[in-house]
């Protein structure tokens, strides 16, 4: 079995968009964005993405499972780096992947200098808490209003790299 996690170069558009309409398809209650939307935004959207954000894709013998986010946070963010879009297709879940994914990052963070990480979960999704807090993130603190939903909050988590 062969394991690959690459960064996301500019020119792949398509396949982020594929990944992530995969990810919020499969599993709507987990992130701010909604299928139904984002599935009839221009490719131009998703080349922007990539441009803004740093984004990794997973794959397994040269099929894609899984995508993950990091970008620089924002001042109110209380961390250095923030990780968002995190999916994993539901088959590979529990294995070990959600780590090998998130070594990947570390290293990226490390580089950057980017020793505090950040990321947002709604408090209702216990399954994706109980594996971050596996994977070494804490809950910091009470719940707070979503950027990207209204009126909806989501428990900030922290997770502290040492160089």
């Amino acid at each position: 079995m062969q394991i690959k996690i690459e960064k996301a170069s500019a020119s792949q558009a398509e396949r982020l968009k594929s990944l992530r309409l995969a990810a919020l398809k499969d599993a709507p209650y987990a992130y701010g964005a909604v299928y139904e939307v984002d599935k009839d935004k221009p490719i131009s959207f998703w080349q922007q993405a990539l441009t803004g954000s740093n984004w990794f894709f997973i794959s397994i013998d040269g099929v894609d499972i899984g995508l993950i986010g990091v970008e620089k946070a924002a001042e109110d963010r209380g961390s250095d780096c923030w990780i968002f879009g995190w999916w994993i297709a539901q088959s590979f879940r529990g294995q070990g992947v959600a780590a090998l994914m998130l070594n990947a990052i570390d290293k990226f963070c490390i580089e950057n200098r980017w020793l505090k990480q950040g990321l947002g979960v709604w408090p209702e999704n216990k399954r994706a808490i109980a594996a971050y807090l596996k994977l070494g993130f804490i809950a910091g603190g009470e719940p707070i209003p979503s950027r990207s939903k209204p009126g909806q909050l989501y428990l900030p988590m922290y997770r502290n790299l040492s160089i």
